[in-house]
């Protein structure tokens, strides 16, 4: 049996619940020799029919297009629309792929109140959808309704960067979509050079991120959204660019910071914990951040940024917990409700001496778009 089928088959026994401990991050924790030369295909493919990545896409996709959100261009939608047109347009799904953009007929040329006003980094963002079908779809109205956007927040940039660190992948998917489609490095470079304020700012000697620098916890998510800000980055950002070798250290920091904190042992295993290198017994595996690792993972160990040695056991092993914490219906478990500051709820507790305990108090949501982006994202880049 190869070492990837080892990891998988202890995983998937783990969850059946058949063993207490399973397979670590790396192939030596099982007494494994990995080879010397091995390709991230040989993690990272291979799988069984329920973890299958154009399988579990399928059905994330079909969930999304059966639901009419109630707040249509909240950035939970976009993301997850995004990562469904996307994966639509790999698997070159031509039926969910025109759904999905006939569904974006109800804001075509509509966004008049947005770019009339100072905007914001999570409404802006909603820009990744017709950037996304004018790149998949060749369709100048949605380009057009795209780059008025992208455009629109580079102008104000220095009122949409807030500091705190879901605002890497907001800023950075815009921007990064903005330069697919036009081709306009003055995007790309915004994105760079924001990123790396960002890194300044944000970035920790262990590689994670702190929320905001004036609340200083590595929250899963938050550290998702960084991870998948810098993989998009990375994706497009040229070696010789002045900005890469700072944002690809930092990346690099990161992803080794995320391979020390994955869960090894019991519940969880394979996924982060809602305050990543928290050991408090209330702390609790948390499924969005952890997809979106998966995502940031998956993509380093198949551009060869990451050592598939060293890497790709983690992010296989985080497929499959990811995987299990679906319903039926393909709906993610286990996923954190939003989070910013304890004091910023109205009438709510200040957490005051015991701030981590606001993150473990965060209602566990299934279904939420939260996770079902990440896991679009991820199961495309498995397929890409």
């Amino acid at each position: 049996m190869s070492p990837a089928r080892m990891l998988a088959s202890g995983l998937l026994a783990c969850v059946l619940g058949a063993c207490a401990v399973v397979p670590h991050r790396a192939a030596e924790v099982q007494g494994i020799d990995p080879p010397a030369a091995r390709s991230g295909d040989d993690w990272l493919g291979d799988w069984p029919y329920a973890a299958s990545p154009d399988e579990v896409g399928r059905r994330i996709v079909d969930g999304f297009l059966a639901r009419v959100p109630e707040e249509p261009r909240h950035y939970k939608i976009a993301c997850t629309w995004y990562g469904a047109l996307v994966l639509a347009a790999t698997l070159d799904d031509r039926a969910r792929f025109q759904a999905l953009v006939v569904r974006y007929a109800d804001h075509r040329d509509d966004y008049e109140a947005l770019l009339a006003g100072p905007g914001h980094v999570d409404e802006n963002v909603f820009g990744i959808v017709p950037l996304a079908i004018a790149r998949l779809a060749n369709d100048p109205g949605a380009r057009r309704d795209g780059l008025r956007i992208a455009d629109h927040q580079r102008m104000r940039i220095d009122a949409h960067a807030r500091y705190a660190i879901d605002d890497m992948y907001m800023v950075t998917a815009l921007q990064v979509q903005a330069w697919r489609v036009s081709g306009d490095r003055a995007h790309l470079d915004l994105a760079a050079d924001t990123m790396v304020d960002y890194l300044d700012a944000l970035q920790q000697d262990d590689g994670l991120f702190v929320h905001h620098p004036d609340f200083r916890h590595r929250w899963a998510r938050g550290n998702g959204w960084v991870a998948a800000g810098m993989t998009e980055l990375l994706r497009e950002l040229p070696a010789g660019h002045p900005r890469h070798a700072a944002i690809h250290a930092g990346y690099g920091r990161m992803m080794q910071g995320l391979r020390a904190h994955q869960i090894t042992v019991g519940d969880g295993t394979g996924l982060w914990r809602q305050v990543i290198d928290s050991d408090d017994p209330r702390n609790w595996p948390e499924t969005s951040g952890s997809a979106m690792f998966a995502y940031a993972l998956v993509t380093g160990v198949r551009n060869g940024w990451l050592d598939p040695d060293a890497y790709g056991p983690v992010a296989r092993i985080a497929w499959l917990a990811l995987v299990a914490r679906l319903t039926p219906a393909g709906e993610l478990r286990d996923v954190s409700m939003w989070a910013y500051r304890p004091g910023s709820h109205p009438r709510g507790p200040d957490y005051a001496g015991d701030e981590e305990d606001y993150y473990f108090q965060r209602p566990r949501l299934t279904g939420d778009e939260h996770g079902q982006a990440p896991m679009l994202w991820t199961a495309e880049a498995l397929l890409r």
